[in-house]
């Protein structure tokens, strides 16, 4: 579940941007049908989301795993999408990009490092 203060501005984001199928929409909720049969839930609310250091302050945060990480951070980049740092960062078991939403939500990108 999303919440965000700028419903229609996220709404678009998600469908035009991300590429998500908006499946049901109403005055203020839209779902969105992921692939394995997930759902991303969007909700208008009245404030954006706290501005915090990503990383350092307890959150939640969606992530979306994908196969070429470069690849799609260039696409995104290409549409207008603003990262949080200029290259990926990594772990043991993935290499990630953080990026920010509409409403100043934060998701990120994965992608799986393959032993």
């Amino acid at each position: 579940m999303v919440l965000t203060p700028a419903f229609a501005e996220a709404k678009a984001f998600y469908r035009d941007i991300l590429g998500f199928h908006l499946a049901t929409e109403l005055s203020d909720i839209a779902i969105f049908a992921l692939d394995g049969g997930a759902e991303l839930h969007l909700f208008e609310c009245a404030a954006p989301a706290p501005d915090a250091p990503h990383g350092e302050a307890g959150a939640t945060v969606l992530v979306f795993e994908v196969d070429d990480l470069d690849a799609r951070i260039a696409l995104l980049k290409s549409r207008g999408v603003v990262f949080l740092h200029e290259t990926p960062a990594a772990n043991p078991l993935f290499r990630y990009a953080a990026f920010t939403a509409p409403g100043g939500v934060v998701h990120e990108l994965a992608q799986r490092i393959r032993n």
